[in-house]
């Protein structure tokens, strides 16, 4: 499955973002392909926010099924089955 990602400019971030999406990525292992928003064809988009804000949506489009993250509390493993369920 491909699924564009995204994150926020971190103006403000109330975790540290990268590390969170590597455990998503880690977590969904083959499963998933991940590719920039720009690249285009994906089946999804992942959305990692830094905080509650999540100001990077106010200019972002909508591009079909979309999971908006802006905070590290889920489970990554739970995150990656969600963004799963996207593609079926």
């Amino acid at each position: 499955m491909k699924v564009a990602l995204k994150f926020c400019g971190g103006c403000d971030p109330a975790y540290d973002r990268v590390e969170y999406w590597e455990q998503i990525r880690d977590a969904a292992g083959e499963a998933i392909s991940w590719q920039s928003l720009e690249q285009g064809g994906h089946q999804a988009l992942l959305v990692i926010c830094g905080c509650g804000t999540a100001c990077v949506l106010e200019d972002l489009a909508p591009q079909g099924p979309m999971i908006v993250i802006n905070n590290g509390q889920r489970p990554p493993a739970e995150v990656a089955a969600e963004i799963l369920g996207k593609g079926n």
